[in-house]
């Protein structure tokens, strides 16, 4: 089909034309979520690189600090924000993008100072022994329980935190062994530890496999301490059968508002409590 142009025809035309070229360029760009997401991920992970380690017992805020980073290269607080909020998304791609993110954590004084009360409570009648701690961060119970004596070993797959622990212990004059490892690979080994520590360390109590390998890593008689925020709700009865391999000395599922949150008070989610024997 040939179509004659003419003084009437050429307007619808020319209109026709330039939406189509619309069409073309919109459809032809890449996407740019996933564009911009890549450049701050790039630039966040680039600013925590270089972001100097507060001396222990000082703590900034990390968002306050990438903020007042931003503002020096003309950005605002609302879009510093904006880009905070969205890197807290992107660091769940990935466990070396967790990493990052609590480097930036730990480096900044991250999480809370005074070791776990339930910590306190489940040893004060135990004689000390090697205790391991998956999670250690800024090794707040580590370092606790290096001064009532225990063998200590903690890991974290952030190493700034590792650093920030080292700090911390060589402050308070004690010894602890720091590991870089995460939950999937470490290696907990056989009959090893009289105690396994399990703060806020993104561990669940109710999934299967940590009954199994702290049931094999822990010497006869050896105790679970667990703390963390929980996703699934479980009953007693469901916890103890989960934890068929250990005697439940205390198992608590609280709602927040009844107790805080140990790591953020501030934090409306549920946490659950388990301390547990070997059998």
């Amino acid at each position: 089909m040939r179509i004659r142009a003419n003084s009437r025809t050429m307007p619808a035309m020319s209109h026709l034309i330039t939406v189509l070229g619309l069409v073309a360029l919109v459809l032809g760009q890449p996407a740019a979520p996933a564009t911009d997401d890549a450049k701050l991920w790039a630039h966040y992970e680039t600013w925590v690189a270089t972001l100097p380690a507060l001396p222990p017992g000082e703590r900034v805020p990390v968002a306050d600090r990438y903020a007042a980073q931003l503002a020096t290269e003309g950005i605002s607080k609302e879009e510093a924000a904006r880009r905070f909020e969205r890197i807290n998304v992107l660091r769940r791609a990935s466990s070396a993008r967790e990493a990052v993110y609590w480097n930036a954590s730990f480096k900044s004084g991250g999480g809370p100072d005074a070791p776990l009360q339930l910590l306190q409570e489940a040893v004060r009648h135990l004689k000390p022994g090697r205790a391991i701690e998956p999670g250690i961060g800024r090794g707040r119970n580590a370092i606790w329980l290096a001064g009532q004596g225990w063998d200590i070993t903690g890991y974290d797959i952030a190493k700034d935190a590792l650093t920030a622990t080292q700090a911390a212990a060589a402050k308070a004059g004690v010894k602890v062994t720091t590991l870089e490892g995460n939950h999937d690979t470490f290696d907990f080994g056989t009959a090893q530890w009289d105690m396994i520590l399990c703060a806020y360390c993104f561990m669940q109590a109710d999934d299967p496999r940590w009954p199994v390998a702290f049931a094999r890593a822990l010497k006869p008689g050896g105790i679970v301490v667990f703390q963390s925020s929980v996703l699934t709700r479980r009953s007693v009865a469901e916890l103890a059968a989960i934890w068929k391999d250990f005697h439940i000395l205390r198992a608590e599922d609280l709602d927040a508002g009844m107790e805080q949150n140990d790591w953020a008070p501030s934090r409306t989610v549920p946490t659950a409590r388990l301390v547990a024997r070997k059998r």
